[in-house]
């Protein structure tokens, strides 16, 4: 808990040196609420963009599956060539030369062809909700830095009054030391006290900038943007949207399976089935051919002549019928994912009641967490200025009081910290759920 302390302490000096700097500096300073935060990540995140991609590519194969009956068509210039001897034989002297165009048009259908096209529509809506889940990803993580830089600017107000406070008390100890109605070491003491918080500012101060810095890149922003709003107001936001019918819905969700993350497998799973079948279509069905070509004779001794062809055929892979041919392992491979992604299903749909359960306890725990350490700030706050009245009457040390400076910050950031990991919680609800 101290290292928490101690950490928020930095970063409240760093957010105290960020608002400490010049009027030219803080220029390229501005300030952005949350749904602005959303859209730029959004707009701006490059897995996102690669989710869209992949989900376009899936689109046009599911869209354009039928392509498989279009009929390939060809068309060739060809020269032939009747040697002398063939000349002779037919009554002509010298070379003979024939020229024709030769046009060509095949159909070919197997018995996999309406499975391929369910399967492709099947893989598209898998890669939808892939990309939803991408998409409640970037939210969570720009809603989890949004917070934490709110609680950074939320402390600081506690430390620049801090620091502020023990910047004054050192002064008033020193004149108080050149009057001699204090000793030199309460002097030194609380000299002490200020001064060491410098070298701590300044450390945290570029800490902080650098935080900054990367959340402003991460939302592709060139200039420093900070974020809005008070950790408090959003608890209040939370606590009123999530009313006892929203839980309910929610609660239902996770026990049905409703939820981005299983209905994905669930999807797959779909797509896998699919995907045997067209597997086994493919290795045991049959195939139909169809051809048909022309070919006119344009130029030479045969001048005229039409030469037309045609087939048709059908075809089955007997050799995949041998339990060790490629085809027969090509379906025991689609099965086994079959399988692998029912164990994942299965175990995603614990894990997934698991988080529930955690995150509604926690929250529960959350709740009369806050309510004490509120009772605490208010009971450090009145014991700090007690404390502090007292000293300035001589009726106790300058150490009594350092303590209860301190205990009264701690107290503060403290609640500040219990906030935060409420939202924290939130947060994770919303991703379960699909934050709809």
């Amino acid at each position: 808990m101290r290292k928490k302390i101690l950490l928020f302490v930095w970063m409240h000096f760093l957010v105290f040196g960020i608002f400490g700097q010049t009027e030219s500096e803080q220029t390229t300073i501005k300030s952005i609420t949350l749904d602005e935060a959303i859209k730029l990540a959004l707009e701006n995140n490059f897995s996102i963009k690669r989710e869209e991609i992949s989900l376009e590519a899936e689109k046009r194969a599911s869209s354009h599956v039928w392509n498989e009956l279009l009929p390939s068509l060809s068309i060739s210039l060809n020269e032939e060539i009747l040697p002398p001897y063939y000349a002779a034989a037919n009554n002509a002297s010298g070379i003979q030369h024939n020229f024709s165009f030769q046009g060509n048009i095949a159909l070919s259908i197997s018995s996999d062809f309406f499975a391929s096209i369910k399967k492709a529509k099947l893989d598209y809506e898998a890669k939808k909700i892939s990309c939803e889940e991408a998409v409640l990803d970037v939210i969570a993580q720009i809603k989890e830095s949004y917070f934490s830089l709110i609680l950074a600017k939320q402390n600081l107000d506690f430390l620049k009054e801090n620091l502020e406070n023990a910047k004054s008390q050192a002064a008033q100890n020193e004149e108080r030391y050149r009057r001699g109605t204090l000793s030199e070491l309460e002097y030194l003491s609380s000299k002490v006290s200020y001064e060491k918080l410098k070298p701590e500012f300044k450390a945290f101060q570029l800490a902080f900038e650098n935080d900054i810095r990367n959340f402003s890149l991460f939302l592709g922003q060139e200039n420093k943007v900070i974020p809005e709003g008070s950790l408090e107001n959003f608890i209040v936001t939370y606590t009123t949207y999530f009313t006892e019918e929203k839980m309910s819905s929610i609660l239902d969700a996770v026990k049905n399976g409703n939820i981005p993350s299983l209905l994905n497998l669930k999807k797959q799973i779909e797509a896998a089935q699919q995907n045997v079948l067209t597997t086994q279509l493919a290795a045991y069905g049959l195939s139909a051919n169809l051809s048909y070509g022309i070919s006119p004779v344009i130029a030479g001794e045969d001048k005229g002549q039409i030469n037309h062809s045609g087939s048709i055929g059908i075809s089955l892979p007997l050799e995949n019928f041998l339990p060790f041919s490629k085809g027969a392992d090509s379906i025991k491979t689609a099965k086994d994912s079959v399988a692998d992604l029912n164990l994942q299903l299965s175990e995603k749909s614990k894990t997934v009641k698991a988080e529930y359960t955690h995150i509604i306890q926690s929250l529960s725990q959350k709740e009369e967490s806050i309510t004490s350490l509120i009772s605490f700030v208010n009971l450090a706050q009145k014991n700090y200025e007690a404390t502090k009245f007292a000293y300035s009457k001589g009726m106790t040390e300058f150490l009594s009081m350092q303590n209860a400076a301190k205990e009264n910050l701690e107290a503060k950031m403290n609640l500040q910290n219990e906030l935060l990991e409420t939202l924290k919680l939130y947060i994770l609800l919303e991703k379960l759920y699909g934050g709809k």
